[in-house]
């Protein structure tokens, strides 16, 4: 996977209360454990199972049902056709209506997604995750995530600790409107980096033991950041059909995932670099 230099355009942290926005997170118990599932729900239905509290049990993301729409705000932003330079408030006023209640760390970013083909050479739970957790003993086949997605960088970040980075449609690539991605094209073409929008989580995940307790891996923790896509399906499929950047307005929830505050701003430096 390819890295981009100064990749972080701009950043700034937020607080969204009473918010309209249709996205919830929610979570559910397991066992002795009172919130052990988490998810991202649309008007109340769960759509995505976005992992578990466990940090030594494996990243993973699982569609649950497809939804047909993007998440719009009302009021369009038309700077976001062309591309965002910086993060200015009258656009974070306009899509507080579309992210959840929460603490935020927004992230204006560059990115050149790769599409990723479930059970493929491009597919991180059959290959990098395997490598790591070995084939799950209960199932006995790796992960499927039910969607394909999309890949952005992954880069080595020190002490045994990998950078993986994910672009997750809510919306499945077959009600995208091909015109749309044609229209993108064109920008991206054009040299512009349209924006799309992101609910974004940071998972750090490291197993307690290894496949072959003889051989230990090159990397033993794997940082896995999930961008959920809301708004810019079509620009991600333009600038994957391309092969060039765009851009992506990220908002990445401090609460939500297997991670700190220092470990989001630490993830960001490494972007970054």
């Amino acid at each position: 996977m390819c890295h981009i230099m100064n990749r972080l355009l701009n950043k700034r942290t937020t607080k969204i209360v009473s918010s309209t926005s249709p996205l919830t997170f929610e979570t559910t118990g397991g066992g002795s454990w009172e919130v052990w599932d988490r998810f991202i729900a649309v008007n109340g239905q769960n759509i995505y199972h976005i992992g578990n509290v466990c940090g030594t049990c494996s990243f993973f993301f699982e569609k649950l049902i497809d939804n047909k729409k993007s998440i719009n705000p009302k009021e369009t932003i038309d700077k976001l056709n062309v591309g965002l330079t910086s993060i200015g408030d009258n656009t974070i006023d306009t899509l507080r209506e579309i992210i959840p209640n929460g603490f935020y760390e927004i992230a204006l970013l560059t990115i050149k997604p790769k599409f990723a083909e479930v059970g493929q050479s491009g597919d991180y739970f059959a290959n990098e995750q395997v490598n790591l957790w070995g084939i799950d003993g209960y199932y006995g086949v790796p992960h499927s995530p039910k969607v394909n997605y999309y890949r952005g960088t992954d880069k080595e970040i020190g002490d045994e600790r990998k950078l993986f980075e994910f672009f997750i449609p809510l919306t499945s690539t077959d009600n995208l409107d091909q015109t749309r991605v044609d229209f993108y094209k064109e920008e991206i073409l054009k040299g512009n980096k349209p924006t799309a929008i992101s609910l974004s989580i940071l998972d750090i995940k490291e197993p307690a033991v290894w496949p072959d307790d003889d051989i230990k891996p090159d990397f033993t923790s794997h940082w896995c950041v999930a961008h959920y896509i809301l708004d810019g399906h079509h620009k991600i499929k333009a600038a994957s059909d391309l092969n060039s950047e765009i851009t992506l307005l990220s908002f990445i929830a401090i609460e939500k995932g297997i991670s700190s505050t220092d470990d989001i701003n630490e993830l960001l430096k490494y972007i970054d670099n």
